[in-house]
C-alpha cells in the first residue's frame, strides 16, 4: 500500500487595503488555497496553501506573490506528512 503525502504551508500576505477584498477574492478561488485570517486597515492576510510537493508549494507562493494588489507574500511555517490529510473531527453537532 503506497501512502500518499500531505502538505501545507504558512503564508502572511501584504496587499494594498484597497485592493484586499479582490485579492481574497483570488486567492480563495485558487486551488487548497484558503484565507485564515485578515486585517483589512493593515492589508494583510493570513493564508494556509495545500500542496502534494513541495514545487507546487514554491510556485504556488510565486504566483501568490505576483498577484495585482500584493506586496509582499512570504511562507511563514510548512509542514509535511508522510500520511493522509487530518480529516475535521467530528463534534456530533447537526
Amino acid at each position: 500500500m503506497t501512502v500518499s503525502q500531505w502538505s501545507v504551508s504558512g503564508l502572511c500576505i501584504t496587499a494594498r487595503p484597497e485592493e484586499l477584498a479582490t485579492v481574497r477574492a483570488v486567492l480563495n478561488d485558487r486551488p487548497g488555497v484558503e484565507v485564515q485570517a485578515s486585517d483589512p486597515a493593515r492589508g494583510r492576510l493570513v493564508v494556509t496553501q495545500e500542496c502534494a510537493t513541495l514545487e507546487d508549494h514554491r510556485d504556488g507562493l510565486r504566483e501568490i506573490q505576483a498577484l495585482p494588489g500584493v506586496l509582499t507574500a512570504d511562507l511563514v511555517v510548512h509542514y509535511r506528512d508522510p500520511g493522509t490529510p487530518p480529516q475535521p473531527e467530528a463534534t456530533g453537532e447537526a
